[in-house]
């Protein structure tokens, strides 16, 4: 993997909801991308339409004599990955008038008192996850699922009991919403023993 250098951060930090803050813009630096022999520059913002960290900027420079920037090095570049890695990196979080802390503290946090949380607790961690997944533009319900120790679906429902109690009304992303939509046709279709015929049946 490349390394990646973090310079003209913004000190002035956004609250993005949930305890979540990050700069409102900074360069992201990659050096040593697989078949890219130049320095990739991303100039990242925190979009306050898209709710998300994007790329405002992208700049490959050649790091030494001998070598050139082309179009096929422009192609290769990664610059979505490059915007995550670097805004995993400076998200900050903090549960109400607690210490802010690293992403990283705060996942090891979530993880070691995954088990010994009130259900409603969880919810709301879920919720906190969700945010800082969006914000930093990775899969959500994955890293909910992941951190928390439960499936894919059981985050789907804590989203889902999170958005009727209006705890994530601007945070429910099209793919989970859809998700939403089909786990509750699943649980709410009647059961169909073996055997029976699917069609309507006739009382006589």
């Amino acid at each position: 993997m490349s390394e990646l250098f973090l310079e003209a951060i913004d000190p002035e930090r956004i609250h993005v909801g949930d305890g979540v803050h990050m700069p409102s813009r900074w360069d992201a630096v990659a050096t040593g991308e697989p078949d890219n022999l130049g320095a990739i520059r991303v100039g990242v913002v925190y979009d306050q339409q898209l709710r998300r960290s994007v790329a405002a900027s992208v700049r490959v420079d050649r790091t030494r004599e001998g070598e050139e920037v082309t179009a096929a090095s422009l192609r290769d570049v990664s610059v979505l990955q490059i915007v995550q890695r670097s805004a995993l990196q400076l998200v900050t979080v903090q549960r109400g008038e607690g210490p802010s802390m690293k992403l990283s503290e705060y996942l090891a946090d979530v993880r070691a008192h995954a088990s010994d949380r009130e259900y409603g607790e969880t919810v709301l961690e879920a919720v906190r996850l969700y945010r800082i997944a969006t914000t930093v533009n990775i899969a959500p319900l994955k890293l909910v699922a992941d951190q928390l120790g439960v499936s894919v679906s059981t985050a789907t429902r804590m989203m889902a009991r999170a958005r009727e109690a209006g705890l994530a009304e601007d945070l429910i992303t099209r793919e989970t919403y859809k998700r939403m939509r089909a786990d509750e046709e699943q649980r709410t279709r009647p059961h169909q023993f073996p055997g029976s015929p699917s069609g309507p049946s006739h009382a006589h």
